[in-house]
């Protein structure tokens, strides 16, 4: 799989994206797992991060990564993210899903009450537009799937 990160710049008042690069990763041919978007993320050396970064997978409807975006870089414990700054770039993109991807510097993936409240908020902006969240994935010395714990239930 080739994935291709991207930027959004603004020119004239109008967003758009660049792409900054692609990277091939053969041995991936689509996302459909947690555990998936782990490995690719170990891969992509996240998991070793000293500071909190947010990151959006694109999917078309087949689940193959039409981009990857870093959404936010915070500090050692934080990183904000807005459902408005997601939804943008998926669209842009023509998103059909989306992961949402952080790392914890800690290593330890357990959610912060701020990430369960942060993955809701973003749960229910995708619903409104027609995107699918399909999972937030904390990323560490192994992962948290919200998914997989029940974090992303229907409200």
């Amino acid at each position: 799989m080739r994935i291709s990160s991207y930027s959004m710049l603004i020119e004239e008042g109008r967003p758009y994206l660049v792409k900054e690069s692609a990277r091939n990763i053969p041995e991936i041919q689509e996302l459909r797992n947690p555990e998936q978007v782990y490995e690719l993320f170990k891969k992509l050396k996240v998991t070793l991060c000293a500071e909190e970064h947010v990151y959006m997978l694109a999917l078309n409807t087949k689940c193959r990564v039409i981009g990857l975006f870093e959404i936010s870089h915070g500090t050692v414990n934080e990183c904000m993210v807005s459902p408005r700054e997601v939804l943008i770039r998926a669209l842009l993109c023509g998103a059909a899903a989306i992961f949402l991807v952080h790392n914890h510097p800690s290593g330890d993936p357990q959610p912060s009450t701020m990430d369960t409240v942060a993955t809701k908020r973003m749960h229910q902006a995708c619903k409104m537009i027609g995107i699918e969240l399909l999972d937030h994935i904390i990323v560490g010395d192994h992962y948290y799937s919200f998914l997989e714990n029940g974090g992303m239930e229907n409200e």
